[in-house]
C-alpha cells in the first residue's frame, strides 16, 4: 500500500470515528425517530455526501453508535488483576476508569455520561437488532472478570474463602450497575466517590 493510500485510509477512519462520536452525542439527546440527516450534518459538520460515503443510512450510523459505546470491548478487560490486594486495587482502578470516561465526555459537553448511555440503550432495545441478547453477553463478560478478581483475592487471603466467588462477583457488578442507573437521574451524573465508598464497603464485608 502506498503512503498516499495509507494516509487516505487513516483519514477516512478518523472521519468515520468522529462522525460516530458526534452522532452518539446527538442520539443521546434526541430520540432516534426524531433525528434527521440534517441534524447529523449539523452535529458532525459534514455534508450529506460525506456522511453517506461512510454510512448508507441513519440506521447504520445508529448501529455504529451502539456498537462503539455499548457493545464494544468492555474497558473492564483492560484493568490488570494485581498480586497484592487484587480486589482493592481492582476497585480503585475500576473507579478511576469511570472518572476518565466522565472527564473525557465532559470535554464534549456531556455532563451526565450515565444519562447519555441510558438514552442510547433505551433506544437500542427498539432500533438495534438483538441488542438485549448482546448486552446480556457483555454483562456475562463483566461478571466473569469480577469473578476472576474475587477468586484471586481469595487465593491471596484478601477476602474470606467462605464466600461464593460467583455470587460475590454478582453483588459487585450489580452494585455498580445500580449506581450507574441511579446516576442517570442525578443532575451531575455519577458520583465516583460514592461509588468507591460503596464498592469498598462491600469489600470490607467480604473480608469477614
Amino acid at each position: 500500500m502506498s503512503r498516499t493510500n495509507r494516509a487516505s485510509r487513516e483519514n477516512g477512519k478518523i472521519t468515520r470515528e468522529n462522525l460516530t462520536f458526534r452522532s452518539f452525542i446527538l442520539f443521546s439527546l434526541k430520540p432516534y425517530d426524531k433525528v434527521t440527516f440534517s441534524d447529523i450534518e449539523k452535529a458532525t459538520g459534514l455534508s450529506r455526501g460525506a456522511i453517506l460515503y461512510h454510512f448508507n443510512s441513519k440506521q447504520e450510523i445508529f448501529n455504529a453508535v451502539v456498537e462503539s459505546t455499548l457493545l464494544s470491548r468492555t474497558s473492564i478487560l483492560e484493568i490488570p488483576i494485581k498480586e497484592k490486594d487484587p480486589l482493592q486495587s481492582f476497585i480503585f482502578d475500576f473507579v478511576d476508569s469511570r472518572k476518565d470516561v466522565i472527564k473525557e465526555m465532559s470535554k464534549h459537553g456531556i455532563k451526565n455520561m450515565n444519562l447519555a448511555r441510558y438514552n442510547i440503550e433505551s433506544q437500542a432495545l427498539y432500533f438495534y437488532d438483538q441488542f438485549d441478547k448482546l448486552s446480556r453477553q457483555m454483562r456475562t463478560t463483566e461478571l466473569t472478570v469480577w469473578t476472576q478478581v474475587i477468586k484471586k483475592s481469595q487465593d491471596v487471603n484478601e477476602i474470606d474463602k467462605k464466600h461464593d466467588p460467583a455470587k460475590l462477583a454478582s453483588l459487585f457488578l450489580n452494585a455498580y450497575l445500580g449506581h450507574a442507573y441511579s446516576a442517570a437521574k442525578e443532575e451531575k451524573g455519577c458520583d465516583t466517590e460514592l461509588l468507591l465508598d460503596e464498592l469498598m464497603y462491600l469489600r470490607e464485608i467480604s473480608i469477614s
